[in-house]
């Protein structure tokens, strides 16, 4: 996930607006293609002449996760003195000032943002308060008024060259004079503000803000699918065992709830017909399909079940030529078979998957490119390196290529003698996505398990296995993980072992 944020980090009065003390509100806010898409605003205190530095506590509330290089984001900060307006209406006040300011540097956000940054080698903008004081003509009672306004438009990936550096951060530090002041106030305001612009990217939970707030827990691996474009996450509840479904439209906000009617050991996820199902692994062994929805709120049960069958692996399932395929291991022969059905009522009877050369070991994933089903799985070799992931492929959905191996069974680049454990993979820009977690032994009984992202653009010729990029520390996948495309970003649900448990985590 790229999370962007504005913190203050102290403010200076040289004078206050009121004649002693000045009652400081802060709003942060952050607009995306011209839509709020994140605001708060809180109480700072009430502050005379000094040097005054804002609560960490403060300045670590969440950022706004924008996951579109090519976004037009304006992220602005407004300090303002008010004594008088209520306080259940600062909150509303101060977004229609934050949103009204946006609209007033929207256009600079495109290629006007751009063409400034060229020039000046800055993107942000000093807001003179005096030509939006009209935004602020709430604050029309004794004292009150603004004290500072800044803003940040530019493309998303401005952003990022702005602060592409060591600490991912850009530190300013600015005066702020203020507008004239009624009579009987103090002298126009003097504030010098130290402020940062910071990009984080990492991994984030999922979490419901609701009260209290849920985050979604899993003893299974992570399942993960677009629905009418929202990204939905699946796992396995370990108090109910029912489905844990979390569905989002940034990544970052999330609503979090459960269903289901099977014991599920693994699980995932295809949007098909309009609707999104989940199908699994039952205790007892059986693939399952779980329940569905349209609207992503409403779960119902399925018409019908696949026909009998018993798997110890996950299930992979994927759409290709109007049908909505799964692909699972018998558990008795070990053969990889395949069915399929155009209105997940009727089935057609469980085929072998035909191929040449390499045979899985291993469950499989798949996601189709141009036309081209690709399917991908963990070869066991008996002989060192003993684990490959390979790859097949078919137009027609009988015809298979032979089996082959991704990379030439070369290793990810940061774990030379790792060893892989699972697959997932996803369609994405035009690339075709494989995603594996490696097991690495640094010394006896040290085991180290990462995560390796490589993708093509034909099923053949590969661009490395690499870790997906993160500035806070490595992060641990204890389970498959699931990709997902929405929008213009592609999504990696995985779980981590944290102090709540099993929990599920994307980036």
């Amino acid at each position: 996930m790229d999370i962007y944020s504005l913190d203050i980090e102290s403010f200076t009065i040289h004078d206050t607006r009121s004649l002693h003390e000045d009652t400081l509100w802060l709003n942060m806010s952050a607009s995306v293609d011209g839509d709020l898409a994140n605001t708060w605003s809180l109480r700072l205190g009430d502050f005379n002449n000094g040097v005054h530095h804002v609560p960490q506590a403060v300045r670590e509330r969440p950022g706004t996760v924008i996951n579109d290089p090519d976004a037009k984001v304006v992220l602005s900060f407004q300090l303002v003195n008010s004594a008088n307006v209520a306080a259940d209406a600062m909150s509303g006040r101060m977004a229609g000032s934050a949103d009204q300011l946006a609209g007033i540097t929207a256009g600079l956000a495109g290629a006007k943002g751009l063409a400034a940054a060229a020039a000046s080698g800055y993107f942000w903008l000093a807001i003179g308060l005096e030509i939006g004081a009209n935004l602020w003509s709430w604050l029309d009672t004794d004292c009150d008024g603004p004290i500072a306004a800044e803003q940040i438009a530019g493309p998303r990936y401005l952003l990022d060259f702005q602060t592409d550096d060591l600490g991912h951060s850009v530190r300013t530090i600015k005066n702020y004079p203020g507008t004239d002041s009624p009579t009987g106030c103090g002298g126009n305001s003097n504030y010098d503000l130290v402020w940062w612009l910071h990009h984080n990217r990492t991994w984030l939970p999922v979490v419901d803000s609701g009260d209290p707030p849920t985050q979604m827990v899993s003893v299974a691996g992570a399942g993960a699918a677009a629905h009418n474009g929202m990204l939905h996450v699946f796992g396995i509840s370990p108090v109910t065992v029912n489905v844990t479904h979390g569905a989002s439209l940034t990544g970052g906000d999330w609503r979090v709830d459960e269903f289901g009617a099977y014991a599920l050991a693994q699980l995932c996820a295809v949007s098909f017909n309009d609707r999104l199902h989940v199908f699994g692994v039952a205790d007892d062994q059986t693939v399952v399909a779980d329940g569905y929805t349209v609207d992503g709120v409403s779960w119902f049960p399925e018409d019908s079940q696949p026909p009998a069958f018993h798997t110890n692996q996950a299930i992979a399932t994927v759409e290709f030529l109007d049908r909505l395929r799964v692909f699972a291991r018998d558990r008795a022969t070990g053969k990889l078979r395949v069915i399929s059905t155009d209105d997940v009522r009727v089935w057609s009877p469980w085929a072998d998957v035909t191929a040449a050369g390499l045979v899985p070991q291993s469950a499989v994933a798949g996601a189709v490119l141009d036309g081209t089903l690709h399917l991908f799985g963990i070869y066991d070799t008996g002989k060192r390196p003993a684990h490959l992931v390979v790859h097949t492929s078919t137009q027609d959905g009988h015809t298979w290529a032979p089996w082959d191996m991704v990379e030439a069974g070369l290793p990810q680049l940061d774990a030379p003698t790792g060893v892989p454990l699972d697959v997932a993979a996803a369609t994405f820009n035009g690339r075709v996505y494989v995603a594996t977690r490696w097991q690495t032994t640094s010394g006896p009984q040290q085991q180290t398990t990462t995560l390796g992202l490589n993708f093509s653009g034909d099923g053949e010729n590969w661009s490395g296995w690499r870790t997906p990029e993160t500035y806070d520390g490595d992060f641990t996948p204890t389970g498959t993980v699931a990709l997902a495309a929405v929008h213009n970003h592609l999504y990696i649900a995985s779980p981590r072992l944290t102090a709540n448990g099993e929990t599920i985590w994307v980036y």
